[in-house]
């Protein structure tokens, strides 16, 4: 998982304009800890053993474009709010291994809800409803939850977290 997280670090080194997503990867992969966070405003730190870096970059701004895990994807025009992955190459932690994001969705909860039961069972991905949103597993097997929620009557809130 913390090779999975370090997959992202280009996202968190792409700058951009917009509002700005909070980014976190962290991992360990036996020879330390590994982090790299990004704010809204575009500050940068990268903290590793041996190595602590602190910069200031644009914004980045990530959308439903820059996001696929696995075949999960984000009901379409969203803005990511936060990114947070999380991964640990110790044998026997794998279940610390998860990556959740934050998204800002424009259509009303309803149209939001269907987009993703449709598409997560077009994936293969074995779903349940729970509350306004959903949780079951990934094609590979791998546990999921999407919690959803209206935001006024023409946009929706969820966030997204994927274990394993």
């Amino acid at each position: 998982m913390a090779r999975f997280a370090l997959l992202f670090a280009p996202l968190a080194l792409a700058a951009c304009d917009g509002a700005g997503t909070n980014i976190s990867l962290s991992g360990n992969s036996g020879e330390g800890n590994v982090s790299i966070k990004t704010g809204p405003d575009g500050q940068l730190s990268i903290e590793a053993p041996g190595v602590s870096i602190a910069s200031k970059l644009p914004r980045i701004n990530l959308t439903a474009e820059d996001f696929d895990v696995g075949g999960l994807k984000l009901y379409p025009k969203s803005a990511i709010r936060e990114l947070n992955a999380v991964g640990n190459d110790k044998l026997g932690t794998k279940q610390d291994n998860h990556v959740t994001v934050a998204f800002d969705s424009p259509a009303p909860l309803a149209t939001v809800q269907a987009w993703f039961r449709d598409n997560l069972a077009r994936q293969g991905f074995k779903v349940e409803p729970k509350g306004n949103g959903f949780s079951g597993t990934t094609k590979e097997g791998e546990p999921f939850t999407l919690e959803l929620n209206a935001d006024g009557e023409d946009k929706a809130k969820g966030r997204i977290e994927v274990r394993g």
